[in-house]
This record gives structure tokens, C-alpha cells and sequence, in this order.
């Protein structure tokens, strides 16, 4: 009697798998089945639409041109991995629009530095099944030393659209101060 309780439990489970719904085409596109996050308090202003990306390459081309080449210093990379038209609001409110034009800022900030340790805290891929658009979200930690010796500490958070040549054309970035007690 066990065997067949086992059986049809096993059975059971197996046809549940089976039945499961598939939610991404493997193409980060979202399938009809895909719900919306229902009775939200507050109606998003851009997307509350989103699952997890399918492009871990994405990822790898923001931390290392963003990240790695910021802290070693090699921003002459950046042409490779962002689109002429990027739009980079940044977290002091200074908006940016163009690649030539983000470089010189990047460049002209980074020459304050003598050294950038980078802590990447985490980093994800995301796709808006509603905009059809792939963002790459960073989290992450830096500390900075300036040209006089005085080191500062600063948590960031970054979020990059990237565009359907695979290139980021917007940041949106966020700061803040880790401040001693």
C-alpha cells in the first residue's frame, strides 16, 4: 500500500513539473502567462515590470568598463560599451548626454584620484517585459584616496539601460556618503 501511495505522489508531482507554464522565451521576453504585481499602493511611473535578464553580458560590459576601467584608470575603453547618445544623470545632479562628453567628465574625475578600490556588492541583470528594455543594476562600494592623501568611502547604486546594439545609453546613479558615526 505504501509502494502505490509513493507511486501516485511521485506521479503527481511529475505532472505538476510538466505543467508548469513557461514565462520567458529565453529571449528575455515575457509570455502571455506573465501576471502583473497586483494592488500595488502606488501606480510605477516608468515600469513595475520586470524579471530577471537573460544577457550575462551585459553585466560583464558594465563592471568592466564602468567599474574596472574607472579604477584603473583607463576610460579610453568607453567607446567599446556605450552608445553616442548615452544620457548619464549622475548622483551630484549633473546630467550628461553624449559618449565624448561623459569621457572628458569621467576623465577629468578620475584625474582627482590617485587610487579607487571598488567593491562590487551585487549586480544583477533585469529585462522590462512592458518596455522591452534590459537594465543592469549595480550595487556597490568605493573608496577613494585624492591627490592630497585624504581617502573617502561612498556606497553607489547604478542603473544602466542598455540599448538593442548591446550598448549602455543611460545611467542613472545614486550616492551616499558613508560618514563616520
Amino acid at each position: 500500500m505504501k509502494k502505490i501511495v509513493l507511486l501516485f505522489v511521485a506521479a503527481a508531482f511529475l505532472a505538476a513539473c510538466n505543467n508548469e507554464k513557461k514565462s520567458d522565451t529565453g529571449t528575455g521576453e515575457a509570455t502571455p502567462d506573465k501576471k502583473p504585481i497586483a494592488d500595488l499602493p502606488y501606480k510605477a511611473a516608468y515600469s513595475s515590470s520586470f524579471e530577471m535578464g537573460s544577457h550575462p553580458e551585459y553585466v560583464v560590459s558594465i563592471l568592466q568598463g564602468s567599474w574596472k576601467d574607472w579604477e584603473n584608470n583607463n576610460l579610453d575603453n568607453m567607446k567599446s560599451w556605450v552608445a553616442d547618445t548615452i544620457v548619464a544623470f549622475h548622483s551630484d545632479n549633473k546630467m550628461i548626454k553624449g559618449a565624448d562628453s561623459l569621457m572628458a567628465d569621467w576623465k577629468r574625475a578620475r584625474a582627482r584620484y590617485t587610487t579607487v578600490i571598488d567593491t562590487i556588492d551585487a549586480v544583477m541583470p533585469v529585462y522590462s517585459t512592458d518596455k522591452k528594455e534590459n537594465w543592469v543594476l549595480v550595487w556597490a562600494t568605493e573608496i577613494n584616496t585624492d591627490t592630497k592623501g585624504k581617502k573617502d568611502t561612498t556606497s553607489l547604486m547604478e542603473t544602466w539601460r542598455i540599448n538593442k546594439d548591446g550598448k549602455a545609453d543611460m545611467l542613472l546613479q545614486y550616492n551616499r556618503a558613508n560618514r563616520k558615526p
